[in-house]
């Protein structure tokens, strides 16, 4: 953290003062301190470039709201950690502004200061990437390029395991894409899906990708103790002969209908087209389960849903992330297990991350679980190594 640039903007030069201090026994050394708002934007004039602004929002010589906004119209501030001592709906909703305003939020620094909490905060830390250095990735991604990258076979799949919250045992996983480019390594799909569905090209990918999981799958003998969740995008939804395209690649890869979820985003569903629905229903009564991925991170219809054949709703990383921080969040997620009970959905609650989201999910009585608290997507060979392991490793 020696060339990450910090300012700290706090008033009392007291509580300035400890938090340069802390970020200093953290190895953090080129840290900038402001008292005011008007100082803050002295050192972003001077410095250009700021990578983690550490404030309270509650400022009297400026609307800390105010201050977030003329920051992000700058551009010069990346990520930030709140100090403010507000309740836990504010603090949300204010994240959730930052967050709309470009800036990675890695957290709220409750008093007096733990030092562990800062430490794992700052290491959340990611730099963002310059938008011309983007635009130059996206150049490469020719349409000849992702043709020989099918033929191949250099988009392949990686998988993240689904656990039971109350057992632990693994019960699926979710297949995932990625690119082993040859010249720029290891890609995740935000780095070519779009120049892949721009082309043309998201089905045949999407079937070369789905038939070698399930091979996958075959060969590790799970097809009769865990399902393998497979995206689709709502455009494919409407693909006519989705069924029959589904139904060939179970017969090809000797997987039965049960052990394969198709994972649709939530906002995909809601405006899904007569066709779409229909394919959604035939692959029910193939015995494919299907799952609104996603789910209460959009402008829900819970009508709609009702009415959607899914067997599975996987929550949106946000709930699990600010479950044991936001009281309402956590009201809500206690709303959507009895909800899916009573309409015999299973509930996938996705992004656990920490050992205390984990505890607090499991005593509510989630029983599906999935994130980096258990394990990151991993490749084949890896998810194989990870699975022989597990019994001896504990949660």
């Amino acid at each position: 953290m020696n060339r990450t640039k910090i300012l700290v903007l706090e008033e009392h030069p007291l509580t300035r003062q400890i938090l340069v201090f802390a970020l200093g026994r953290l190895g953090c050394n080129n840290v900038y301190t402001a008292e005011s708002a008007d100082q803050a934007f002295a050192v972003l004039k001077t410095e250009k470039y700021i990578d983690i602004l550490i404030f309270d929002i509650r400022m009297s010589s400026k609307d800390g709201l105010s201050f977030l906004r003329e920051a992000s119209e700058l551009g010069e501030i990346a990520a930030v950690i709140f100090t403010s001592s507000i309740t836990s709906d504010l603090c949300v909703a204010i994240q959730q502004l930052a967050r709309l305003r470009g800036y990675q939020v890695l957290g709220t620094l409750n008093k007096p200061l733990c030092l562990t909490v800062l430490k794992q905060q700052l290491l959340k830390y990611c730099l963002r990437v310059p938008q011309v250095a983007s635009l130059q990735v996206d150049e490469v991604h020719s349409a000849t390029e992702i043709q020989q990258a099918l033929l191949g076979g250099e988009f392949i799949p990686f998988y993240q395991p689904k656990l039971d919250l109350q057992t632990l045992e693994v019960v699926g996983a979710e297949v995932l894409v990625r690119w082993q480019h040859p010249r720029l390594g290891l890609l995740r799909p935000a780095q070519f899906l779009e120049t892949v569905q721009y082309y043309g090209f998201l089905n045949d990918m999407t079937l070369r990708v789905a038939r070698e999981a399930l091979c996958f799958w075959r060969e590790l003998n799970m097809t009769g103790k865990m399902s393998l969740s497979i995206n689709l995008e709502a455009e494919q939804l409407g693909l006519p002969g989705l069924p029959e395209i589904v139904r060939q690649l179970l017969e090809e890869t000797a997987v039965p209908a049960r052990c394969l979820i198709l994972e649709l985003t939530e906002a995909g569903l809601l405006d899904a087209p007569i066709t779409s629905i229909e394919n959604l229903v035939r692959l029910r009564l193939m015995g494919c389960g299907v799952s609104i991925d996603n789910f209460g991170a959009g402008f829900s219809s819970l009508q709609r849903i009702c009415e959607m054949p899914c067997s599975e709703l996987k929550l949106g990383a946000s709930f699990a992330q600010s479950v044991t921080l936001n009281s309402r969040t956590l009201a809500i997620v206690e709303s959507l297990l009895l909800l899916a009970r009573k309409l015999g959905i299973q509930l996938v609650v996705e992004g656990v991350e920490t050992t205390e989201q984990f505890s607090l999910l499991s005593a509510l009585g989630c029983s599906i679980g999935q994130g980096d608290r258990f394990s990151r997507p991993l490749s084949a060979s890896s998810f194989v190594a990870w699975l022989h392991c597990l019994n001896r490793y504990r949660f």
